[in-house]
């Protein structure tokens, strides 16, 4: 371990590979995740499952908070530069702190979202019944797209199955629905809807049917940056004992 070598060498050593395996990791992640909040916030498509979803109130604070954990990680991954690079004990610290407070919000936002994952598919479930008993009016037609986009691309109907159509102001099973969607598919089905020719999983399930297919890479994601973070807390350390018994050898010369 570096800091098993004389101050000089522990110092060189931890300096740079903080550098190069964690700063730089950290204001590439801290770009990465601003691209992404600024994805979520202007991407056309993105923002058509969010409408008709409900709500756009708790998507734009989720959208927000990606955005200022990006910032906040570029601004730790830009300390660690510094005080590396200075061998500033002080700025070392701030970046050690920061990616604990960073780590440690991570890790409950993950505890959090897998225990409340039911609370979370209810909450996504009802702001998309409320937006199907509101949708195809004449002055929803913004709603009317993002459901029929979401409806074709999920191949779903519904938020829990086509049957939520019966009490929509529609009245009526939408086009979309239709598993060849073609203009007047629907006309004549009645309610209850069990026929093949329409999609019968709900949206909700659907949707996060998706978010589960894509689950092992978001996690694998997650650990991947945890590990650079957790290295980068390991080495600012280092660093900072390196760097304090580099100034003693200074001062009391053998």
């Amino acid at each position: 371990m570096c800091c098993s070598c004389d101050a000089g060498t522990a110092v060189f050593c931890c300096k740079y590979i903080l550098v190069v395996t964690t700063c730089i990791t950290n204001l590439l992640c801290g770009c990465a995740l601003l691209g992404v909040g600024l994805w979520l916030c202007f991407e056309p498509s993105v923002q058509q499952y969010a409408t008709a979803s409900g709500d756009l109130k708790e998507y734009y604070i989720a959208v927000y908070v990606i955005i200022g954990v990006g910032g906040l990680m570029m601004l730790v991954g830009f300390l660690g530069c510094c005080g590396a690079c200075m061998e500033n004990t002080v700025l070392l610290g701030m970046f050690f702190t920061f990616l604990l407070l960073i780590c440690v919000a991570e890790v409950g936002g993950g505890i959090w979202c897998y225990l409340n994952r039911e609370q979370l598919k209810s909450i996504v479930e009802k702001g998309i019944l409320s937006t199907i008993r509101e949708a195809y009016q004449e002055d929803n037609q913004v709603i009317v797209k993002a459901v029929d986009n979401m409806q074709q691309q999920l191949k779903c109907c519904g938020a829990v199955g086509p049957n939520d159509w019966e009490d929509s102001a529609y009245g009526r099973l939408p086009d979309s629905c239709c598993r060849g969607e073609t203009e007047g598919c629907t006309e004549g089905i009645s309610f209850p809807i069990t026929l093949l020719t329409v999609y019968n999983e709900g949206c909700t399930s659907a949707l996060f049917k998706m978010l589960e297919d894509n689950a092992v890479l978001v996690a694998g994601l997650a650990i991947g940056i945890g590990a650079v973070q957790l290295l980068g807390m390991l080495f600012s350390l280092c660093l900072c004992c390196a760097i304090r018994r580099a100034d003693r050898e200074k001062s009391y010369p053998l």
